[in-house]
């Protein structure tokens, strides 16, 4: 009768009719009448509960367990463990568990994990499992330990599936770096699939050359996953070729006639190679898979890019030997006047040498006068070159063809641009002067300098103690606006050692101060440097106002009258502020 209490607990579930058919009188445990009130009471418990349950009893730590328990077990052991020693039927990982259990009975409290991590021999094979579980104590009505009640559940499944899903993650995160790419997309998906824990081994092969190559593989073992053959008859077929634990898959999409490789995976030997692995080798070889058509798509449309950069670049540079040839044509040599020294200097604002709108010009006039220019065209482009080539020969053509004051000049190329029909890009601001010098002149030993200025920066002295002065006076509509357009002659005398510099908006604007403090910036530079030879000072204002590159083109043109009784200074070298292409001895600087 005593037993009844355990027929009772044991005939609604397969474990407990099991433990019910037991021999109990031949393990540590005895026969079931003899068991102690606690171990009864946790028997029903485990029996009456589908939650995983397994009592591990006394100083064997003898088990049982309810049919929950049981699926854990695994086909090796689920049959003959009820009974056993835990120590025998757990033996792979006693040294983890049998410390748990020393730990419960010595403190009497209870101690779990959350997905614990157990190398199990359940099914015949070392395999990855992971377990969130509570080891408590039994415990008699002193507080001493008899057992210990173990409350458990695998999360095998779902500590493998969140990993999986990481290292999909990582590929899509991965591939999409470098998916410009294929060399560098192939060892972006070997370092992924070499971290992850899913994986094994894998290798590579691409197509290339109408043949397949190894591309890489995750270690260094030279020996092949699988066999050569097996590998072409995936590529070839375009079909998977399932080798437990290896995939051997083409690498492909459904609208393209070739794959473009083939992707070899060995799955972990610690997982069983069952559904959810062959579905897990898939997806990875199908990511991979959109990647590569992807990386392929790319490469195609980059070689045509980079076919349609060589021909603009080839265009480019056809363009750029024309700016050069313009600019050879343009930029002339400063003329030889009687004891004048004129010094030019022009600094394109891009590395390509692209020619803009500035410009500069200087010549003598069948009367001894010296006539300088400088003008400026709207836009850095063909067509403001175009604009400037057109204005400037049209200017020099008037101003040397009559010997006209400089607002006459303006006033008739103003009117040859609007009868020439050069178009609204013909507008430009723009200087003229010139240098005279009559009898009058020559006893006083200074030179008058006659100039209008049609909406240009205002030209600047430097005088020869040292000051500074702006020449600012009224400034005229600039050219190309209105025909006939009434403009100002205004004079003033150059003496013996004072430098006239005339310079393009690049110079001095800037975005982020006004046209007022930016002439007051070129006249710091200029303050006191009256000793510096001419060459020297038009570099100290390069450097000084545009230390870096420039964002606008720069013409400067500088003149320096000297006595008249004295000898002229020497000549001076060729000017190493143009771009190499244009300093070839005959632009930029000249001494008389």
């Amino acid at each position: 009768m005593d037993s009844l209490w355990f027929a009772e607990a044991t005939k609604n579930s397969v474990m407990g009719m099991a433990a019910k058919e037991l021999a109990w009188d031949q393990t540590p445990l005895g026969r079931p009448s003899t068991w102690h009130p606690a171990l009864r009471q946790a028997v029903q418990l485990c029996f009456s509960t589908t939650f995983p349950v397994m009592i591990a009893w006394g100083p064997e730590y003898t088990m049982i367990y309810n049919d929950g328990y049981r699926d854990m077990l695994g086909t090796d052991k689920r049959l003959n463990a009820m009974g056993r020693p835990s120590k025998e039927v757990w033996a792979e990982i006693w040294d983890y568990v049998g410390g748990l259990f020393e730990e419960v009975e010595q403190t009497g409290r209870s101690v779990g994990e959350v997905d614990q991590l157990l190398v199990m021999n359940r099914s015949g094979f070392d395999e990855e499992t992971h377990f969130t579980f509570s080891y408590s104590p039994i415990t008699d009505e002193t507080g001493a330990v008899l057992g210990i009640l173990n409350i458990t559940s695998e999360t095998t499944a779902s500590v493998v599936d969140r990993r999986r899903l990481k290292t999909i993650d990582q590929l899509h995160a991965t591939m999409t770096e470098h998916r410009s790419s294929i060399t560098g997309l192939s060892a972006a998906v070997l370092d992924v699939l070499r971290d992850s824990d899913d994986i094994a081994r894998a290798e590579l092969h691409l197509a290339e050359g109408g043949d397949l190559v190894l591309a890489g593989a995750t270690d260094l073992v030279h020996s092949e996953l699988v066999d050569a053959e097996v590998v072409r008859k995936a590529w070839t077929t375009r079909l998977p070729v399932s080798l437990s634990p290896t995939l051997v898959a083409p690498l492909s999409r459904a609208d393209e006639q070739a794959a473009h490789g083939v992707l070899v995976l060995k799955g972990s030997v610690r997982r069983p190679y069952d559904a959810a692995q062959r579905a897990f080798l898939m997806l990875v070889a199908s990511t991979v898979s959109a990647a590569l058509g992807a990386a392929t798509d790319l490469r195609r449309e980059i070689d045509l890019l980079n076919a349609y950069a060589e021909l603009a670049a080839r265009e480019a540079e056809r363009t750029r030997e024309s700016s050069v040839a313009l600019q050879h044509s343009l930029l002339t040599s400063p003329p030889e006047p009687d004891h004048l020294h004129i010094v030019v200097r022009y600094h394109p604002a891009s590395d390509d040498l692209e020619i803009g709108g500035d410009w500069y010009d200087s010549f003598l006039t069948d009367d001894g006068s010296t006539v300088l220019v400088i003008g400026d065209v709207t836009g850095h482009d063909h067509h403001a070159a175009a604009a400037m080539g057109q204005i400037r020969g049209i200017i020099r053509s008037i101003a040397y063809d009559r010997g006209e004051v400089p607002s006459q000049v303006l006033m008739r190329s103003d009117n040859a641009i609007h009868g020439l029909n050069l178009g609204q890009t013909a507008t430009a601001s723009a200087i003229v002067a010139r240098i005279e010098q009559d009898r009058a002149d020559l006893r006083s030993r200074v030179r008058t300098i006659r100039w209008s200025n049609a909406g240009h920066p205002p030209p600047v002295i430097l005088r020869a103690d040292g000051s500074v002065e702006v020449l600012r006076r009224q400034n005229d509509l600039i050219l190309g606006i209105i025909p006939d357009h009434q403009r100002h002659d205004f004079t003033i005398t150059l003496a013996d050692n004072d430098t006239l510099i005339f310079y393009t908006d690049g110079l001095i604007e800037r975005r982020n101060r006004t046209m007022t403090a930016s002439v007051e910036a070129l006249v710091r530079t200029l303050e006191n440097r009256q000793d510096d030879d001419l060459d020297e000072l038009c570099d100290h204002v390069l450097t000084t106002l545009v230390p870096g590159r420039a964002d606008d083109d720069i013409a400067i043109v500088a003149v320096r009258a000297y006595p008249q009784d004295e000898p002229r200074p020497p000549e001076a070298g060729p000017n190493e502020n143009l771009p190499p292409e244009l300093d070839d001895g005959d632009v930029g600087t000249t001494s008389v």
